[in-house]
């Protein structure tokens, strides 16, 4: 694959950092051209449709905007109900391109512990509360899921890198 231009429906610096990292982990080079976009859904999705929904949103506005790119990359992290009523955290990314070419993938789905379910059905928003979460508890692993949950690094990673190989292979899924 050539040099890419990537336009991306956020403009933060740790989503893109995280861009970056599967971008260099794939052996692609790119230009990524952030916008501030809406996703035009919650600011804490509480499915997967609406969570899915964010990130085609994103990524269809971020291809509105951009004047050239090769395609859009929309991201949302949200969590959805298990079977047994709790909530898992998960993210969904979403390419799309001028030639009507889309691609949405999930990355994989953690049941966030109960400190987080307590919180998450109050409607609280779950970042403000990590650093209380690491303080009730001293162990290097607490730390590391405290982590996880407010950077959300492993999700964005695991579906920014479904969606890239989904769309720079393209050809291995058409019917």
């Amino acid at each position: 694959m050539k040099h890419l231009k990537i336009a991306t429906g956020t403009d933060s610096k740790q989503k893109i950092r995280y861009i970056e990292l599967v971008l260099q982990e794939l052996g692609l080079e790119a230009e990524i051209i952030p916008f501030s976009v809406q996703s035009g859904i919650a600011e804490q999705p509480l499915s997967k449709d609406e969570t899915k929904g964010g990130s085609v949103n994103r990524a269809r506005k971020a291809l509105e905007t951009a004047e050239k790119c090769d395609f859009a990359l929309g991201i949302e992290v949200g969590y959805d109900l298990n079977e047994e009523g709790k909530y898992e955290m998960f993210c969904f990314a979403t390419i799309v391109d001028k030639q009507g070419f889309e691609v949405s993938c999930q990355s994989s789905q953690f049941l966030l512990p109960n400190f987080f379910q307590a919180l998450i059905k109050e409607k609280k928003y779950l970042g403000d509360y990590v650093r209380e979460y690491q303080e009730r508890d001293s162990f290097p692993s607490a730390l590391f899921l405290a982590r996880m949950i407010r950077y959300r690094k492993p999700f964005i990673t695991e579906a920014v890198r479904n969606c890239i190989l989904r769309y720079a292979h393209k050809e291995e899924w058409k019917k």
